[in-house]
């Protein structure tokens, strides 16, 4: 059982990403847009003692005790670098709010034995991933959406997902949800 911690985005949003997906790049692996989301801690594989583990989280998870978290898109982006792009994504700016709900889910995780995250957060959608994309497309490509801009949106909840992967891609499912306090 492989773990996740994520916020959903609005509708209006995810049809703008989708949008933006063509099926003309080889290289490139579209996400699908029902599984779009931002992921806020990847918690992994939880095979051992799932249940008594993912109970664990669940309750750790509801005293996650948070305002609701305005998200500002800033744009399109790749990661890791421009230099080796992996990933297609939509950035978002790590706001306070995003880093005080990010910093929560995190001491919440960790408390029941999850590794601190030794990467920097940043908080992102991902549209696709870039097997071996050109690297000009790719470039192409960022400057032709350049000018595009991305509503904000609150986030009123944050949600525990479960995911399998699949030739196809994963499939994310939901398994418990947490409202951020008002």
């Amino acid at each position: 059982m492989r773990l996740f911690t994520a916020i959903d985005i609005p509708d209006s949003l995810r049809n703008d990403l989708a949008a933006l997906q063509g099926a003309d790049a080889s290289a490139v692996r579209w996400s699908d847009p029902e599984q779009f989301h931002v992921t806020l801690r990847f918690i992994g594989d939880v095979s051992e003692e799932p249940s008594r583990r993912l109970s664990g989280y669940e309750e750790l998870l509801g005293e996650v005790d948070v305002a609701p978290v305005r998200c500002r898109p800033y744009g399109l982006d790749v990661l890791p670098s421009r230099r080796s792009p992996r990933v297609l994504m939509l950035g978002l700016e790590r706001t306070d709010s995003m880093m005080a709900l990010y910093n929560a889910v995190s001491d919440a995780l960790e408390a029941e034995g999850l590794a601190p995250e030794d990467r920097t957060y940043r908080p992102h959608v991902t549209i696709a991933r870039l097997d071996d994309a050109d690297r000009d497309a790719v470039h192409d490509f960022l400057c032709a959406h350049s000018n595009q801009s991305f509503p904000t949106f609150e986030a009123e909840q944050f949600v525990l997902y479960e995911s399998t992967r699949t030739p196809d891609g994963a499939i994310h499912k939901p398994l418990a949800s947490y409202p951020l306090r008002p």
